[in-house]
């Protein structure tokens, strides 16, 4: 596994910073969605919640492959490819979650995505 540079920690934090989630199907069809939950869990691990991921999860649990990418107000964007693990929704870290979603957009959450970080790469735009 590939541990999160401060760079991207930074990037992951800024609340101007725009993320999303691109999965493949098992014929190499590309989906690309905005996740605006994706958290770091620690430096080799990210979650995500699951409110209405549709193709995203169906494309998660049949190759198992997510690259997330985090575009900056800077003009710098990162991408973390990921290897997806599971979706949480019996533990206290899915409660911990649906708890803040719900504090801050009003929307219940049907689980936790985690995945871990294998490669990141940086470009500037």
């Amino acid at each position: 596994m590939t541990i999160l540079p401060d760079i991207v920690l930074d990037a992951l934090a800024e609340s101007t910073s725009v993320t999303m989630a691109s999965t493949v199907d098992s014929q190499g069809k590309p989906n690309t969605v905005v996740i605006s939950t994706i958290a770091v869990v620690d430096l080799e691990t990210l979650a995500f919640a699951d409110a209405c991921l549709g193709k995203t999860k169906v494309n998660l649990k049949e190759t198992g492959k997510l690259t997330v990418t985090v575009v900056t107000s800077q003009g710098t964007a990162h991408q973390i490819q990921c290897t997806f693990v599971h979706f949480d929704n019996k533990t206290p870290l899915f409660d911990t979650w649906h708890e803040a979603v719900w504090q801050k957009m009003s929307i219940q959450i049907k689980g936790v995505g985690i995945a871990k970080v294998d490669n990141v790469s940086t470009a500037n735009l």
